[in-house]
């Protein structure tokens, strides 16, 4: 539907005809003092509903143009893992002033949600789930459900502790309302059920859910006791953000940002790092250039090929480098598979690299000068060159993204434009070898 004004998304909202999410994207344009004016004329429900689904970078601007204690009522009214994603924008000062005037409950849940490290599962979980103990009756447990007055953001599912909040299984809302109220929920319970640590990788997340298919996933403490829970719609935000990361990451640009708002300063210094370090190995790469003029100085026709070699080659390691970290990711590539995918890559190297070689040898042939046996063995050494180059950049694509996941960093860290510097040093390094020991010596 489309939105006129500001009044309009207004009345539509307060008739529920707009979901926050739309009325958030109608704002995303408008300035901070305008949303909050916007914000304080809807109900504190409402608000905290479009706060939600407003960028973080925004919610964090909002809290300068909203008194603070109205905000800390929206902060109160929005959900667990959302309002914790706030508090951990908010500097120390404008956090201090906010957080006393939240109400005691909220406020222990957004110290516990905070606690969590950045990345895991238990930093975007929710707290907000249905909880029954064994021993009880169907009954019973419907009635402490009645209790626990749960909303929408429940679910369907129903988890099942025994002592000290060990989850012991999962039933779901509808298995509870067909059985007999005098049966136990033991008798009831799945106890074959997926759950994840509140301190695993949230990468893992989307692997389970594609696997079991589930709305939502319990999440439990290093000694099994339920903690929260982990919804669909968390798991698609989780995988926007790993997304997004990986793709900044494959181009070396940084950290991602909101580009539109983030200061021209600020864009340069998340990218300047990274540029550095391929400076640094473009410089590697001239002094061994330099290194071995002496030796090539008359060898106009080997330098003027060198760039054919290292553009396969960085070509060669970027597509490899791609697909293993999009396997890692998929969990379609396993730790395990490791040596797998090593020697697989390193015959596709081999393949693609003879075929390229043809063409190269074909190429040389064309610029060099003299007799025949000189262009002849130039043209072996380009050859022998470009399937080395392509096999050893396959062979280094695949192995460092999973050298990376096994130190706990992120694969995506090993860039295309990071392997095709390393790939480029490699095949100065290989290329001038071969020459001097086939050709040049």
């Amino acid at each position: 539907m489309e939105i006129d004004s500001l009044q309009q998304a207004a009345e539509l909202m307060k008739s529920h005809i707009l979901h926050p999410s739309e009325v958030a994207d109608y704002l995303e344009d408008t300035e901070p003092a305008e949303i909050a004016a916007f914000l304080s004329g809807l109900e504190e429900d409402q608000a905290a509903d479009v706060v939600e689904h407003l960028d973080l970078a925004v919610q964090r601007e909002l809290v300068d143009h909203i008194p603070r204690g109205q905000m800390a009522r929206v902060i109160e009214r929005m959900a667990p893992d959302a309002r914790a994603d706030l508090v951990k924008e908010l500097d120390e000062e404008v956090a201090a002033a906010v957080l006393p005037l939240i109400a005691s409950a909220e406020r222990h849940d957004i110290a516990r949600l905070v606690s969590y490290e950045e990345g895991t599962a238990g930093s975007v979980m929710t707290t907000e789930y249905a909880m029954v103990r064994t021993g009880e009756t169907v009954a019973g447990a419907l009635e402490e459900l009645r209790r626990q007055a749960p909303g929408e953001e429940t679910g369907y599912y129903v988890y099942v502790v025994g002592e000290n909040r060990k989850l012991v299984g999962i039933v779901s809302l509808r298995d509870l309302l067909l059985a007999r109220p005098q049966h136990l929920v033991d008798n009831i319970v799945n106890r074959d059920f997926a759950s994840v640590n509140a301190n695993d990788d949230q990468e893992t997340l989307g692997e389970i859910f594609s696997r079991y298919e589930l709305p939502s996933v319990p999440v439990v403490d290093d000694n099994g006791r339920l903690v929260g829970r982990i919804t669909a719609d968390d798991v698609i935000d989780v995988l926007g953000e790993e997304a997004d990361e990986d793709i900044y990451h494959l181009g070396a640009a940084g950290r991602p940002i909101d580009y539109l708002r983030s200061s021209v300063l600020r864009i340069a210094r998340e990218r300047i790092t990274w540029m550095l370090i391929l400076v640094f190995a473009g410089l590697i790469t001239s002094s061994l250039l330099q290194f071995y003029e002496s030796y090539f100085a008359d060898a106009l026709a080997l330098v003027i090929l060198l760039p054919l070699l290292q553009g396969s080659g960085g070509n060669a390691g970027s597509q490899t480098t791609t697909v293993i970290i999009r396997g890692l990711s998929t969990g379609e590539i396993e730790m395990r598979d490791v040596w797998k995918v090593v020697f697989k890559e390193a015959r596709v190297g081999m393949l693609v690299g003879l075929v390229l070689a043809i063409f190269a040898a074909l190429r040389s042939l064309m610029v060099s000068p003299g007799e025949l046996g000189t262009r002849a063995g130039l043209a072996l050494t380009v050859g022998l060159a470009m399937i080395g180059t392509v096999t050893l950049a396959k062979t280094l694509g695949a192995m460092l993204p999973i050298l990376f996941k096994s130190l706990k960093m992120d694969p995506a860290l090993m860039s295309a434009p990071f392997i095709t510097s390393i790939v480029d040093i490699l095949t100065v390094v290989a290329y001038f070898t071969l020459a001097r020991l086939l050709f040049f010596a």
